[in-house]
């Protein structure tokens, strides 16, 4: 069941609107149920065979996206994806187009547990034992709790630009809160006041009614072309009204935030301190200008090297695509597959994953030259894969 009102409505749209956004062309979409309220679901896509698709080769993945996203974000992923991978594309409860249940959670481990036991009971109905599972910034931080919590269901661990890695340092608020009166310390005291009263961006767009979605329009033209391969206008007007349709819907999942992290986007319970009990390979993808910082990744996989020893190859690697930010799988998508094909090496068939990466390079390159030639679009950065193994850095150059 969905919500009345502007929901009930922004639910139909975006669902009517996934079709032409995903270039496959046989996907199955559910909302999968999770517990007994009429709320309770998880939107789900996926490749599934039984949709008339031909089997592949590689295991289950499942795609988790960031705080306020859905999985329609990964639309230009999961076509090179999909012929690789029983690939799974989800929404978190209580955010994009699953359930909206009341968020009564008042600290984090309850929190946690409301994502957490969700997916769970999916993974249950979706018949899954265990599944390579990428988590992208708040959604790498949950991703990467669910796999402290079940690490017998977890193949391998992704995190894309995880939240909440380093620890916040000492002192850090004293540089925009000080006792004497500034516009900047006011700004900041009214911003950590609203952010701990549970006031979200997604409240904002709400309250502005019919000026939310240029609002959000506006961000989306400006947000999505700052690295790599602009939105193409057909892409952007659809997704702006993905994106504004989420955004709106009633409150739930987003009232998280201050549960896991502080004003900052420092996590209450660092991944950096966290990780060192963690059982499951990871490997961790960064935008070259990422504002979660690469550099913590970087020294979070230095640590784990250090106290144990890589599972498969690509176990503590970190991948650095550059041209890219945050939302490095919508900035370059086809660096983004050929990187995570690379290293989910380790369990597919020979040869596989170095084809489809190959392939993928193949639309890069393609895309560039695109550019080259199109005087109306800025050329992009890209070209072939290189890794350096003695650091475990991967860059695209």
């Amino acid at each position: 069941m969905k919500d009345s009102g502007i929901a009930d409505a922004a639910a139909e749209l975006v669902t009517s609107a996934e079709a032409p956004q995903l270039p496959w062309s046989k996907w199955q979409v559910e909302d999968v149920p999770v517990g007994p309220g009429p709320e309770q679901y998880m939107h789900t896509l996926t490749n599934s065979s039984s949709n008339g698709n031909e089997p592949v080769k590689g295991p289950a993945m499942v795609l988790m996206p960031g705080y306020g996203a859905g999985s329609g974000f990964f639309f230009r992923n999961l076509d090179g994806l999909a012929r690789v991978f029983n690939l799974f594309a989800v929404d978190w409860l209580g955010t994009g187009l699953s359930g909206r249940p009341p968020f009564t959670a008042q600290d984090r481990p309850a929190t946690e547990d409301f994502f957490l036991e969700s997916l769970n009971t999916w993974r249950k109905e979706q018949g899954l034992d265990s599944f390579i599972l990428v988590g992208h910034s708040l959604g790498g931080y949950l991703a990467a709790s669910y796999a402290l919590r079940h690490p017998e269901q977890v193949q391998h661990l992704v995190l894309v630009g995880p939240a909440g890695i380093p620890t916040k340092p000492e002192g850090w608020e004293s540089r925009f809160a000080t006792d004497s009166w500034s516009l900047r310390s006011q700004l900041f005291k009214l911003a950590a006041h609203a952010w701990g009263s549970g006031i979200t961006p997604f409240s904002l767009i709400r309250a502005l009614g019919p000026w939310g979605p240029g609002l959000v329009g506006k961000y989306v033209t400006g947000r999505f072309s700052m690295h790599g391969m602009p939105l193409e206008p057909a892409e952007s007007s659809t997704f702006r009204d993905y994106f504004y349709h989420i955004a709106a819907a009633r409150g739930s999942g987003e009232y998280a935030l201050r549960h896991i992290l502080a004003p900052g986007a420092w996590a209450h319970a660092p991944l950096q301190e966290r990780l060192a009990e963690l059982k499951v390979p990871v490997t961790f993808i960064y935008g070259e200008h990422d504002w979660m910082q690469p550099a913590a990744g970087q020294a979070l996989a230095d640590k784990l090297d250090q106290i144990r020893p890589r599972k498969v190859a690509s176990d503590h690697r970190v991948e650095i695509v550059p041209d890219s930010g945050h939302f490095v799988f919508l900035e370059q998508p086809q660096a983004f597959n050929a990187a995570l094909l690379r290293s989910m090496e380790s369990y597919l068939p020979h040869g596989l994953a170095a084809e489809a990466a190959a392939q993928e390079e193949q639309a890069l390159r393609a895309n560039i030259t695109s550019c080259v030639f199109d005087q109306n679009t800025t050329p992009v950065e890209g070209g072939t894969f290189a890794a350096t193994q003695s650091s475990q850095v991967t860059k695209w150059f």
